[in-house]
């Protein structure tokens, strides 16, 4: 079998994913971090003037557009239906916030969905929950520190241990591989070698690193010259290069807690095949060749044949094109074996979200899984009925699956007008973005049964990034207190009611605090080894910039 990487499914790996491509083409850093925390009740004064209005005209609104319009499907009658109507405008007030940063004083640490894995996942967990085993921020995070070894666009970083590993070769002192001491910023080890090798140098590379089951780091850095990609083992406690592997099989690698799969295809079979490894890379244990081919990237329904997984108790979850879909296919979440490869189930049940196409219309694709609460979560839509061909979808909601069987545990209740954007767990709680009559808002489900607990208004600006300890992080970009530019506010809001904690600002000259967070890839960003920052198992934010690296706490 003839087997090359799927076009659009490629395993993300750099910060600036274009090789050779100019600095400014790559901003994605940050200079220095010198503004001062501003105050906590700072939203610009947006929810103070709309909060009376929203507690009103939000609840009469959703109540009238939902009545009645719930699309009853056989697989739909046996659920109760969950409305949006309990759902409370969040407080802001100075006794709701006292309530919730002594609540979340006294908590317990939450016990967060993951894998096997010992080391920094990028999206939090191998359950791609966006949510870190770590304590919570519960003041505005400062500057602990800043480095700048004269790098120009770093690549995105991995944290092993007390290092966060990172670098570039397009630059002309301290270029390579650098692990950084997370407690002072310090260069522990350089390796420089990797930028001689295939015509590296002055290149910033599609990077990636994984975590090997030996508690050594695989660093995969393909060559510019166009020659096989290098896949180094690297000894983190020696700082050198102890090895290198082969895989056994031509694929777009994927790695969650130590286990490897990858993606491939093959025109000759006419199928995409997703595959299995050792932890070694030097066998294939498995192929499973039940999927299509990569769709033309001009369509205007264009999506990676495969979408990015999760890893949860020895089940892999992604969602896929099946080769025995009707036409027009769209991507239904698989529940793979990891151990051997097997099709344990299918979420088949998408309602047709756009008519016409061919057949019944295009269904809803089931896009990228998080595991959360013990459940799988998807966005489906089309729940109020199929839109015309070309226009968006009404009646968009959260649906939980049982990872191991498939059944549904609940879908929550469309409603007309909403749109469902990225989602982030918080302890009990999945924060999603929510967009409606032109407005942006956060909505807090409950993960137990999916009702609504709160919602709250913000910019249009404002972005959901992660969350540790029970608090979530978002982030808005302002215009800068120079005057030229943009900065960042970064906030911490309480999951369990939505209420806002506090806002600090922070400098946004080639910082980008906010990209690659979301939970459907951004294609802006094709080759990039997700965001420019992690959350350690200390609460902090690590982050790299386009000059160096940074911690926040």
């Amino acid at each position: 079998m003839s087997g090359r990487a799927i076009a659009g499914v490629r395993h993300p790996h750099a910060l600036c994913p274009w090789r050779g491509a100019a600095p400014l083409a790559c901003a994605l850093a940050v200079c220095a971090f010198t503004s001062p925390p501003a105050p906590a009740q700072s939203l610009g004064g947006l929810f103070k003037q709309t909060v009376k209005q929203a507690a009103k005209q939000a609840t009469e609104e959703i109540e009238h557009r939902a009545q009645g319009r719930i699309a009853e499907s056989a697989n739909q009658r046996g659920r109760v239906e969950r409305g949006v109507a309990g759902g409370v405008v969040a407080d802001d007030s100075p006794a709701a916030r006292e309530t919730a940063l002594a609540r979340l004083r006294s908590a317990a640490p939450w016990p967060v969905c993951n894998g096997p894995g010992a080391m920094g996942s990028v999206y939090g967990s191998t359950c791609n929950s966006r949510e870190f085993a770590a304590p919570p921020l519960l003041v505005a995070p400062k500057l602990a520190w800043e480095t700048r070894p004269g790098w120009w666009g770093a690549w995105s970083p991995f944290l092993v241990g007390n290092l966060m590993l990172t670098g570039s070769c397009n630059n002309d002192d301290n270029a390579g591989i650098s692990a950084l001491d997370m407690r002072s910023g310090k260069t522990v080890w350089r390796i420089a070698s990797v930028c001689a090798t295939g015509n590296r140098r002055g290149t910033t590379g599609n990077v990636g690193f994984f975590e090997l089951p030996s508690g050594q780091v695989l660093l995969v850095y393909p060559r510019s010259d166009g020659g096989p990609a290098d896949y180094y083992v690297l000894d983190v406690k020696a700082g050198r290069i102890a090895g290198s592997l082969k895989p056994a099989a031509n694929v777009a690698l994927r790695g969650l807690g130590g286990s490897f799969t990858g993606v491939n295809q093959s025109k000759q079979d006419g199928v995409s095949n997703l595959v299995g490894f050792s932890p070694t890379l030097d066998r294939v244990l498995w192929r499973n060749r039940g999927f299509r081919l990569a769709m033309a990237e001009d369509d205007r329904h264009y999506k990676p044949t495969f979408s990015p997984s999760a890893l949860v108790d020895g089940i892999l979850l992604l969602s896929a094109r099946s080769l025995d879909q009707a036409e027009p296919p769209t991507r239904q979440l698989h529940a793979i074996d990891l151990r051997s490869g097997q099709t344990l189930w299918r979420h088949d049940r998408q309602p047709v979200a756009e008519r016409g196409g061919g057949g019944e219309g295009w269904r809803s694709d089931d896009g990228t899984p998080m595991v959360a609460g013990g459940k799988a979560i998807i966005r489906v839509q089309g729940l109020l009925g199929a839109a015309a061909n070309g226009t968006a979808s009404d009646g968009d909601a959260l649906r939980a699956l049982d990872p191991r069987t498939g059944a549904e545990a609940w879908t929550t209740r469309p409603v007309a007008g909403i749109a469902i954007d990225n989602r982030v767990a918080v302890a009990g709680m999945l924060v999603a973005e929510v967009r409606r009559d032109g407005t942006h808002e956060l909505w807090g489900y409950h993960l137990a049964d999916g009702t609504l607990a709160w919602r709250r208004p913000v910019s249009a600006q404002a972005r959901l990034l992660a969350s540790a300890g029970g608090v979530f992080y978002v982030s808005e970009r302002v215009p800068a207190a120079s005057g030229s530019g943009q900065d960042y506010r970064l906030q911490g809001l309480d999951g369990e009611s939505g209420t806002l904690l506090w806002t600090t600002t922070v400098p946004g000259h080639n910082l980008d605090l906010d990209g690659g967070w979301g939970i459907e890839p951004d294609p802006r960003r094709r080759g990039s080894q997700g965001p420019a920052w992690r959350i350690g198992s200390d609460g902090a934010i690590y982050g790299v910039t386009l000059t160096g690296a940074f911690k926040l706490q």
